[in-house]
C-alpha cells in the first residue's frame, strides 16, 4: 500500500491522498501517520476547534484544539467534607 512509503519518512506533519473509492478514503485516513490527512484535498485546516500538529519529529506538541489546552493546564481532584 502507498502509505507504507509515505509512513517511511522521519516526519509526519501533514498527508493527502486522492480517490474517489470511499473505502480506499478510510483506510488511507487510517494507515497515514501524520498529524493531518486530507483526502482528495490538501491545506491548512480548520478552525481552533481542529488540533494541529505532525508525527514523529515533526511534532512538538498540538495547537489549537482541546489537545493544546490540556498543555496549558493541570487535573486535580479535591474532596471537601462539610459537617
Amino acid at each position: 500500500m502507498m502509505s507504507s512509503t509515505a509512513n517511511r519518512t522521519s516526519y509526519g506533519l501533514v498527508a493527502s491522498a486522492w480517490t474517489n473509492d470511499g473505502a480506499r478514503q478510510m483506510r488511507m485516513m487510517k494507515a497515514l501517520r501524520a498529524g493531518q490527512v486530507f483526502i482528495n484535498a490538501y491545506g491548512a485546516a480548520g478552525g481552533i476547534e481542529l488540533p494541529f500538529g505532525g508525527f514523529k519529529k515533526s511534532s512538538h506538541g498540538r495547537e489549537k484544539g482541546f489537545d493544546a489546552l490540556y498543555e496549558f493546564s493541570a487535573t486535580k481532584t479535591a474532596v471537601v467534607k462539610h459537617g
